[in-house]
C-alpha cells in the first residue's frame, strides 16, 4: 500500500492489485463505450444523403410488397401512401399470395383507377408453401424498372418523397439502405420496443457508415436488378429468410453500398402486439444470425457485452472497494449515460423517432440481458423452415 501514493483512497485494504485491476478494467470498458457511442454511432446523426441531381429525377424504380393476408387496411391507408409519391418513372408491384377473392378483386378494381399499380397473382397450394423469397422473385421479374426497393404491407412511408430519396441513391450505388421504425403505442412498453429497435439499427446503420454492410430491414431496402440476377437470386442459402441480412452480405460492398436516412426515407412499421408479440418476431428474424460471418457477428455483439461487463465491473468497484472508488464508478456511470443519452437524441432526430427518449436509459441497462435472452431462445427453440 505505501507505494500506491494518490491511489491509496481507492484501493481495498490487503487486495492492491485486484483493486488496480478492478479501476483499470473500469476505465478501459468506459474508454470503449466512448469510442463506440461518440465515435462509430456518432457518425449516424451526421451522416450526408446522396445529393439530388437530373440523373435521379430520370431514374425508375419498382416498389415490390408481397402480399400474405388478406389486409384490407393496407389497401385503404398504406397503399395509397405509396402510390402517391413524387417521381416520375414509378410503380408499386403487389405480389398477391392471399388466395382470397375478395381481396384480390379490389385489387384489380384498384388497378383500373391507378396507373402506377401492377400486381401478380400466385396460386396457393398448402402442400407447396410459398416464401417471402419466392414471392419477391416473382415480384423482381414482373417489375418494370431496374431499381427495386422492397417494403412490407404493414409498413407506410413517412414522406411522398421516399422513392425520390430513393433514387438519389441509385444514381451510382446498386444497394441503397433505408430506416424502418416500429409505429408509437401507448405505454413505456411501447417506447422501450421501439428504442430496442432504434439500438438494434444503429448497430447495421453505424457498419454501413463505415462502408462494412452487413444487412438491412425487409421493410425498406432496394437494390438493382443486375445485382440481384449476378447473385443468382436469393437462392444462396436454403432456408425461408436472411433475404435482407444474408443477401445484403452478399451482394453489398464499400463501393457498391449506400444509405438514405431522415423522415424523407423512412418507413413506419406498424406493431401488431406488446412486448410479447416483440420478443417472438425478434427470434425468429434473428436466425440467420448464426449465419453471419466473423466480422459481422463481431460489430453486433461486442459493444453490448463491454456494456454488461462495465455495468458489472462498476457495481464490482462499488461494492468492494472503498467508498472513493465508489463514487468514481458512480460517477462513470452517470457520465456514460449522459453521453449515451445525448448521441441517441442526435440520432433520433435523424432518423425522425420521437417520443422514445424518456425509455432510453432503461433500454441501455437492459439491452444486453434482452440480446442474451433472444440468443438463447434462438438456440433451443428454432423458428425457421427449411424448404
Amino acid at each position: 500500500m505505501d507505494n500506491l501514493g494518490f491511489l491509496e483512497p481507492f484501493v481495498a485494504d490487503g487486495y492492491p492489485l485486484a483493486s488496480l485491476v478492478g479501476l483499470g478494467l473500469l476505465v478501459l470498458l468506459w474508454v470503449v463505450q466512448m469510442v463506440y457511442h461518440i465515435v462509430a454511432y456518432g457518425r449516424i446523426s451526421t451522416y450526408h444523403n446522396p445529393k439530388p441531381s437530373a440523373e435521379a429525377k430520370e431514374v425508375g424504380v419498382s416498389v415490390i410488397v408481397p402480399l400474405f393476408d388478406a389486409d384490407f387496411g393496407f389497401l385503404k391507408e398504406r397503399l395509397p401512401k405509396l402510390l402517391a409519391q413524387k417521381l416520375k418513372n414509378y410503380e408499386v408491384v403487389l405480389v398477391n399470395v392471399t388466395g382470397d377473392e375478395d381481396f384480390s378483386e379490389q385489387i384489380k378494381l384498384l388497378k383500373i383507377k391507378e396507373y402506377r399499380l401492377s400486381s401478380t397473382k400466385l396460386k396457393v397450394d398448402p402442400a407447396f408453401p410459398i416464401s417471402t423469397k419466392m414471392a419477391l422473385n416473382v415480384g423482381i421479374k414482373a417489375a418494370r424498372y431496374d431499381h427495386l426497393v422492397f417494403t412490407l404491407p404493414d409498413c407506410m412511408p413517412l414522406s411522398d418523397r421516399w422513392a425520390e430519396m430513393f433514387a438519389r441513391g441509385f444514381v451510382d450505388h446498386d444497394v441503397v439502405l433505408g430506416y424502418t421504425s416500429i409505429a408509437p403505442r401507448k405505454g413505456l412498453w411501447s417506447r422501450t420496443m421501439r428504442c430496442a429497435n432504434m439500438g438494434q439499427s444503429m448497430r447495421w446503420i453505424s457498419a454501413a457508415v463505415r462502408h462494412r454492410p452487413y444487412r438491412g430491414v425487409l421493410g425498406n431496402i432496394g437494390f438493382t436488378k443486375q445485382a440481384y440476377f449476378q447473385a443468382r437470386g436469393f437462392n444462396h442459402l436454403n432456408i425461408n429468410m436472411g433475404e435482407d441480412d444474408l443477401f445484403i452480405q452478399k451482394i453489398a460492398n464499400r463501393n457498391n453500398t449506400t444509405l438514405t436516412l431522415g423522415g424523407a426515407s423512412a418507413v413506419s412499421q406498424k406493431a401488431w402486439g406488446g412486448v410479447n408479440w416483440w420478443r417472438k418476431r425478434r427470434v425468429r428474424l434473428s436466425y440467420p444470425y448464426k449465419f453471419y460471418p466473423r466480422r459481422a457477428k463481431w460489430s453486433t455483439g461486442f459493444e453490448l457485452w463491454t456494456r454488461a461487463l462495465f455495468f458489472a465491473v462498476a457495481v464490482g468497484v462499488g461494492v468492494m472497494l472503498p467508498p472513493v472508488a465508489g463514487l468514481v464508478a458512480l460517477g462513470a456511470v452517470v457520465l456514460r449515460l449522459l453521453v449515451v443519452w445525448f448521441i441517441a437524441k442526435r440520432i433520433a432526430r435523424r432518423l425522425s423517432e420521437r417520443k422514445l427518449l424518456i425509455a432510453w436509459p432503461l433500454y441501455d441497462l437492459i439491452a444486453p440481458l434482452w440480446e442474451a435472452w433472444i440468443a438463447i431462445e434462438r438456440h433451443f427453440i428454432p423458428s425457421y423452415k427449411w424448404r
